[in-house]
Order: C-alpha cells, then sequence, then structure tokens
C-alpha cells in the first residue's frame, strides 16, 4: 500500500478551488509538525502534506483562526533532523493551513534544500 494512498485525495480537496500561485515546485510529504503561534495564542499539531521551498500546507483538527501574515514556529522532523523555522500563516483552509517559510538560517536552508533534492529524485 502507498503511504500517501488517500494523502492525495485530501490535497486536492483542501485546493478545490485555489487559484495556483505558487512560484515553487511542491512535493508530497508525510511528515507531523507542531506549530506555534508567535505571540503564544496557539499551539497546534498537524501532518505536513507538501513542501516547497518557499513553504509548505499543514493539515490539522485544529480550528484555526489566523490571519494572513501571522508569524508562527513550527517544528517537524524530517529523517533523522529535527526542522525548526519561523514562517508565516499564508491562507487557512476548513482542514489546514498554508505556511510561507521566513528567515532560514544557513543550516535550516541547507537541510530545506536536502529534503527537496531527496523528493526531486523520489519522483523521477
Amino acid at each position: 500500500m502507498d503511504e500517501f494512498e488517500g494523502h492525495q485525495e485530501r490535497r486536492i480537496a483542501a485546493l478545490e478551488g485555489v487559484i495556483e500561485r505558487r512560484q515553487h515546485t511542491r512535493y508530497a510529504v508525510d511528515l507531523w509538525a507542531e506549530v506555534l503561534v508567535k505571540d503564544g495564542t496557539m499551539l497546534f499539531r498537524g501532518r505536513v502534506l507538501d513542501v516547497s521551498v518557499g513553504g509548505c500546507y499543514i493539515e490539522t483538527e485544529a480550528k484555526l483562526k489566523l490571519a494572513p501574515g501571522t508569524p508562527v514556529e513550527m517544528v517537524f522532523r524530517v529523517n533523522d533532523d529535527v526542522f525548526r523555522c519561523d514562517a508565516m500563516s499564508r491562507m487557512v483552509r476548513t482542514r489546514g493551513a498554508g505556511f510561507l517559510f521566513a528567515s532560514l538560517d544557513a543550516r535550516m536552508q541547507r537541510e530545506l534544500d536536502r529534503l527537496i533534492q531527496e523528493l526531486e529524485r523520489g519522483d523521477e
């Protein structure tokens, strides 16, 4: 059974009616993340459904009330590495939200680049 079975259907449903404005290719992943709103008003967990050089989409059961541009800190594990970065909300849907990565330090940028390269090789 493919680990992403059903995952793509949820992703398509999440994107219904959305105009594609992304500058970077998105890659399907299945990672758990924790997201903390910087002002401390909310902490939630969810599944990272896709990631790109610019950001990610996180599916969650939490009732999100995030205005576009809300700063957050997110943490998720990629292989054996912990990926911790600042991001900001771009859009909120019924079952999740899209985030734009912000001010990645050099180590986090390398980790993200390595993840994207692995995902690109997996698509070949």
